[in-house]
């Protein structure tokens, strides 16, 4: 990826604005039929976007307009819609960074190794990414809330580079097997919210799907958390299975999962995942270069 070679500047906009073409035919469908993403589109809102950017004089982006269309995609090519979330992106790594500063791969590799996050090599049937959390597997003893989300934002912030995800999005499969009372601290109303804050109104990621499996009775108090804070478009993407991993299979195909869940792809394991991270040390360091400035002597 470019990015992490690219100068620092207000004016992320030193190529063209037309529209490449090398993505799959599939993906440029779906980018047309549901995002808006004409040739002609594509031009008029980034010359837009291009604009509004450089007027914001604090704001500092990557010289590359790969980062822009991100955000374009997140907002169906609205560029006001999609400056005002890029705004946010940036001004919630500034109040909250103890959730939405991306850390180095190299910070969270111990976490990695508890094997309870994924993001599963294949995409879906659909195009979509799928990701894995499994909560039986954080040891709430050795691993913070804090340390669980920001190594969710690393794993967004990786995928969202690819075009092809910015265009069909991503799938989020939870696995509550083994919920105990030692993971309540993971549910509270200021993380509910702050999660929800993510898939709403901060990340430039489409996020098509929810599927709650193995949860135990007592998970209408998890939702109930959850749901104060939820647009009706979300809420309709929750999907509970419990232990059916027949109902799983109707939206995700089992070639593609783990065998722990009815899939053929092999047993759980992240390891390769992680290294692939690892290896894009460069890429992650490069981004804490770029957002709003805050100048520390007014402090």
């Amino acid at each position: 990826m470019p990015m992490d070679t690219k100068p620092i500047t207000n004016n992320p906009f030193n190529g063209s604005f037309n529209k490449p073409t090398t993505l799959n035919p599939k993906f440029l469908k779906i980018a047309e039929d549901e995002l808006h993403e004409t040739p002609e589109n594509y031009k008029e809102q980034l010359k837009l976007m291009h604009n509004l950017v450089i007027n914001d004089k604090n704001l500092t982006v990557p010289d590359d307009t790969d980062f822009i269309i991100r955000f374009l995609r997140a907002r169906k090519f609205d560029s006001q819609k999609a400056f005002r979330m890029l705004q946010r992106y940036f001004l919630m790594k500034i109040r909250f960074p103890e959730l939405f500063k991306c850390p180095l791969p190299s910070e969270i590799s111990r976490i990695l190794e508890f094997q309870a996050q994924h993001m599963l090599p294949n995409r879906d049937q659909y195009g979509h990414r799928v990701y894995i959390l499994r909560v039986e597997k954080f040891d709430s003893s050795k691993v913070s809330i804090d340390d669980i989300f920001r190594t969710n934002i690393l794993a967004l912030e990786e995928i969202v580079r690819e075009p092809e995800t910015q265009i069909a999005g991503i799938v989020v499969i939870v696995d509550m097997a083994g919920l105990s009372l030692h993971h309540a601290r993971f549910f509270t109303p200021h993380y509910a919210k702050k999660s929800v804050e993510v898939v709403q109104e901060t990340f430039p990621l489409r996020f098509k799907g929810f599927h709650i499996v193995n949860e135990p009775f007592y998970f209408d108090a998890v939702m109930a958390v959850l749901k104060p804070f939820l647009k009706d478009k979300v809420r309709k993407r929750i999907y509970l299975h419990g232990s059916n991993l027949s109902s799983l299979h109707a939206f995700i195909k089992p070639d593609i999962l783990p065998m722990e869940y009815g899939g053929s792809a092999g047993l759980f394991n992240n390891e390769v995942w992680r290294l692939q991270l690892l290896a894009e040390e460069k890429y992650f360091k490069n981004l804490e270069n770029y957002g709003y400035q805050i100048d520390n002597k007014k402090k």
